[in-house]
C-alpha cells in the first residue's frame, strides 16, 4: 500500500515556531488595556498570612508615559505620584513644590510605583521560548526569557510565564543587571471590562526585602476608560485633582 505523497509532506513540516511577540502583545493588552482611564486600586501588605497595612488610590492614565496616582484615604491621604515621560514626582498637600523621584519609590510593602507603571514587553523587550511547558498555580505554562532591547532598562532581563491557551500572563521574574532576581509578580485574577480582559489582582514579592515572603496584593477595583485632560499631567495640573 502506497502512502500518500500529501500525508509525507504533512508528516515532514516542522513544528510551527510559536509568534513569541505576539504573546508579549497579548500579555500587554490584559495588562494595559486602556490609553486613557482612571483606575481605582488597593495596594495590601500580607506578613505571614495576615494584613499589615494598605493603601487606597486611584491611578490616572494616558498613553504609556504619562500616569498620576493620588492616595484616597489614610495617613497618605492626598499625596500624588505623577509620571510624565522620564521624569517622577511625589507631590505632597500643602507643599509648594513637587519632588523628583525615581520608579522605585514604594506605594506599600514590596509594590513600587513602577509596577503599576506602562511597561510594555512587546516594544521593550525581545523574547525567547524555552522548549516544553511548566505549570504554575495550576496552570500550564510556556516560559519565556526576554531580553531588555535598551541597556538603560532597570530589569535588563525577565522570565515570563504565560498562559498560551489563556492567552494571559500567569508569572513575571525580574532580574538585576548583575543577574540576580529582584522582583517576582504573579497574576491572580482577571476580570472583564468593557468587553476587554483585564488583571484585577496581582501579588508582588520583592526578592531583594529582609523579608523575601512579604507579599503585596494590588487589587484593581474599578476601571474607567475615557478622555483625560493633558494638564493633570504637570506638577501644576496635578494639584488640582
Amino acid at each position: 500500500m502506497r502512502t500518500p505523497a500529501v500525508f509525507l509532506l504533512i508528516f515532514a513540516l516542522p513544528a510551527q515556531a510559536p509568534d513569541v511577540h505576539q504573546w508579549l502583545a497579548n500579555v500587554d493588552a490584559a495588562r494595559n488595556t486602556f490609553e486613557e482611564a482612571v483606575i481605582s486600586a488597593r495596594a495590601t501588605q500580607i506578613e505571614n498570612g495576615k494584613v499589615a497595612g494598605a493603601a487606597d488610590f486611584d491611578v490616572y492614565v494616558k498613553g504609556r508615559d504619562r500616569g498620576l496616582i493620588v492616595f484616597r484615604g489614610g495617613k497618605n491621604s492626598g499625596r500624588k505620584i505623577l509620571t510624565s515621560g522620564e521624569k517622577m514626582w511625589l507631590i505632597v498637600p500643602g507643599a509648594t513644590n513637587a519632588v523628583p523621584i525615581t520608579p522605585n519609590q514604594r506605594l506599600v510593602g514590596g509594590a513600587s510605583v513602577g509596577d503599576v507603571a506602562r511597561l510594555r514587553l512587546a516594544e521593550d523587550y525581545e523574547g525567547v521560548a524555552r522548549p516544553g511547558t511548566e505549570v504554575v498555580t495550576g496552570k500550564t505554562c510556556r516560559v519565556l526569557d526576554l531580553t531588555a532591547k535598551s541597556p538603560r532598562a532597570a530589569f535588563p532581563r525577565i522570565v515570563l510565564w504565560y498562559d498560551e491557551a489563556e492567552r494571559l500572563p500567569v508569572r513575571l521574574l525580574f532580574s538585576l543587571p548583575s543577574g540576580k532576581p529582584a522582583k517576582e509578580v504573579t497574576f491572580t485574577r482577571f476580570a472583564k471590562a468593557f468587553g476587554k480582559t483585564i488583571v484585577a489582582e496581582m501579588e508582588v514579592r520583592d526578592l531583594l526585602a529582609r523579608d523575601s515572603k512579604t507579599i503585596t496584593r494590588l487589587e484593581y477595583r474599578d476601571v474607567r476608560p475615557g478622555k483625560l485632560d493633558d494638564k493633570i499631567f504637570t506638577p501644576e495640573g496635578a494639584k488640582g485633582i
